[in-house]
């Protein structure tokens, strides 16, 4: 790193702490969502050129090691925040609500006289607290004609999203009190998936061949089950239609895909977009469909053409970003606020651009453990600074930059003293990153870690008991784990010692606090009893007499968490299911159990019949119930329909659940639901 006295800066730094308000810097801090450091091309150049990104590297710092702490949407938003982790926050993943009510960074701002504002994404299932000005998106938001929520309600806005986020967070600061300075929190939808492009972009990236990762068909040989297990590969969960946006009705479908569900929507492209912008949607992704149907049938060239698309997608998002942030800078130049203004560009955590075979994050791999941090501030000359950071540090640090006090209880360490140049005495060589976020989707395994400068250790647990080490130094790739190789056992002892020391640091010492709700063992007459379905599931092991009649459940109720292996899952399809007790018998209830988890795309039934037979062939419907009024109800939960019907002889017992589609508030509206059903209960 170059040494640099940023004069401009220590002059802010010194009015930070003056009692003249007005003259202490605005802070603008930009967060894209899924933006990994790889696509800025001040980081990297080999897939796309971002130059308005750039100018803030080329006035300022890159940092190069910062990494997340829990790498997923809302956890690092809370973390960024509080300063705090997110077992002390509270938001562990994304199905929890930040509490507003506790100290946080604008709050703080707030205290020390600034004018604080967020504009874009929000995704924290609580209305912001601690803005003086706030216009966010509902949950994941929208690309095209995107919906806003105010103080004053919710309404649409037509246009692309990253325009407009843009376009007010520019309102919001010419609309400042000029006597005091401003904080501003302006958070980009882009690149979320599934990566919808400015229609202006559509083919922008048309006809280039990105370079292909050394490891994107990594079989994950001699790693922990995490790795096996995932739900996030190119080959077989990024979906045809929802990721690659190519009509169901015009794609031929390759039996290596696999049909997942989905989590996230686009809502009603069709309701969102002009009619020639529509048009032009659908022809360009109808001509990705044709392409597809002429390839020949080979797995490893499948995926490579996967990953060329997806990179066309992801990329021409960034380019929007990267015009909108240029955009931004102008407008700081032309207005004279350059000269007192400190901007910080971040992502919410990295992102896998087809490294392992993968998109999406959650793991501590590098790719998305590491996030993007570019400073740049009046006097501050282009530099680089390796010094090991982490997304709680962020909050001190802007703290100190606005002169601020820092409370004693935040775990994040401010790095001000990097910006003027200076290394900050016993600097971390280590940090610590613990993921929470399992069963659920993409079923990335819990773990914990600690990264130091040459190794890092990670310990996947909860329904695995498993350990990974890699020397980042030798294998920047992460495909050798050597946890199991003798030579490396006092190293790994080393590392153990040293990743306790962090917890209890940290104070994140219990990890039983936060598991998920456990299965029961349930005794009842139908356990083990044979029966048929006449649809065939989309997912699960029920259809070879196991699931649905094994005698093992989640209770009813509401759920932290429920995970899917125990479900038997219909995409589409509606539950038809026949079970013969052997013989004749008096029964005097059937339940059968429906999970909800709306997020996931998973909705109980509309109805659910109950009927009973003698013979086989001639039912009798004993109770027709209505299980699904539709409503938005964000709680992940088990809920039972059930037939009570005393002293009814019968052998025979027929369940029928009528799936839907998803409702119009519901971002996959006019989707496939999905149904899970478990366990089907006779006593």
């Amino acid at each position: 790193m170059r040494t640099f006295i940023p004069c401009l800066l220590l002059l802010l730094l010194f009015n930070a702490c003056s009692p003249v308000k007005n003259d202490r810097p605005n802070i603008i801090f930009i967060m894209s969502d899924d933006h990994a450091s790889k696509a800025i091309s001040a980081y990297d150049n080999s897939l796309i050129q971002t130059p308005n990104i750039d100018r803030l590297a080329e006035n300022g710092i890159r940092f190069d090691r910062c990494y997340c702490t829990n790498a997923i949407c809302a956890p690092s938003r809370a973390v960024i925040l509080t300063g705090k982790y997110s077992h002390m926050n509270g938001v562990i993943d994304n199905s929890r609500p930040f509490d507003g009510e506790q100290q946080s960074l604008p709050k703080l701002l707030q205290d020390a006289g600034y004018r604080t504002g967020i504009v874009g994404k929000w995704h924290l299932k609580s209305t912001p607290i601690g803005f003086d000005h706030w216009y966010i998106l509902p949950g994941q938001g929208q690309y095209y004609r995107p919906d806003f929520k105010s103080p004053e309600g919710r309404a649409s806005r037509e246009g692309y999203v990253t325009d407009i986020i843009t376009d007010e967070g520019i309102a919001f600061i010419e609309g400042r009190d000029p006597e005091k300075p401003f904080f501003l929190m302006l958070h980009h939808k882009a690149p979320h998936r599934n990566w919808q492009p400015a229609i202006r972009h559509l083919d922008m990236y048309d006809g280039i061949k990105f370079p292909v990762p050394e490891n994107l068909h990594d079989d994950h040989h001699g790693k922990s089950k995490a790795a096996t297990k995932q739900e996030m590969s190119i080959s077989g969960h990024m979906s045809l239609d929802y990721d690659l946006k190519m009509p169901d009705s015009l794609v031929e479908k390759k039996n290596m895909e696999q049909e997942i569900f989905f989590w996230i929507g686009d809502g009603n492209l069709k309701q969102r977009m002009s009619p020639s912008d529509y048009s032009r949607w659908e022809s360009y992704y109808a001509e990705r469909a044709d392409e597809y149907n002429t390839l020949v049938y080979e797995p490893e060239a499948i995926v490579e053409w996967k990953y060329q698309q997806y990179m066309e997608d992801y990329l021409s998002c960034i380019h929007t970003v990267d015009e909108n942030v240029g955009r931004l800078l102008d407008y700081l130049q032309e207005s004279g606020l350059d000269e007192n203004t400190i901007v910080i560009y971040t992502s919410d955590q990295g992102f896998f651009l087809g490294e392992h075979g993968w998109y999406d994050k959650r793991f501590m791999y590098e790719e998305s453990h590491r996030m993007p941090l570019l400073i740049s501030a009046p006097g501050l000359e282009a530099s680089d600074d390796d010094h090991m950071l982490t997304n709680a540090d962020f909050a001190p640090t802007i703290l100190k930059l606005a002169g601020a006090e820092v409370p004693g209880d935040v775990q994040g360490e401010s790095f001000h003293e990097i910006l003027t140049g200076n290394s900050p005495d016993n600097w971390r060589d280590a940090v610590y990153y613990h993921y929470f976020e399992y069963p659920a989707v993409h079923q990335v395994k819990r773990h914990y870690g600690i990264r130091t400068e040459k190794y890092k250790l990670i310990h996947f647990y909860y329904d695995v008991d498993e350990w990974e080490l890699y020397d980042i130094e030798t294998d920047p790739g992460e495909m050798i784990n050597l946890a199991e190789d003798p030579a490396y056992a006092e190293i790994i002892e080393t590392l153990k010692e040293r990743l306790y020391v962090l917890q209890e640091e940290y104070l994140d010492t219990d990890h039983q606090q936060f598991l998920p709700i456990s299965v029961d063992s349930i005794s009842h007459i139908g356990v083990g009893r044979p029966y048929k379905l006449k649809n065939k599931p989309s997912r699960g092991n029920c259809a070879q007499y196991k699931t649905l009649t094994d005698g093992i459940a989640y209770p009813e109720g509401e759920a932290y968490n429920i995970g899917l292996d125990n479900w038997c899952g219909f995409q589409g399809d509606d539950f038809i299911f026949e079970m013969d007790l052997g013989e004749t018998m008096k029964i005097s209830e059937i339940r059968v159990g429906f999970l909800q988890d709306q997020q996931r795309w998973i909705f109980p039934p509309k109805t659910v019949e109950f009927m009973t037979s003698q013979n086989g062939m001639e039912y009798m419907s004993i109770t027709n119930a209505l299980c699904n009024e539709l409503n938005k109800d964000d709680k992940i939960m088990k809920r039972i329909a059930h037939a009570a019907y005393p002293g009814l002889e019968t052998r025979f017992i027929k369940i029928k659940a009528k799936n839907i589609t998803l409702p119009e508030w519901h971002g996959g509206a006019g989707k496939p639901a999905w149904l899970f059903v478990d366990e089907v209960i006779v006593n």
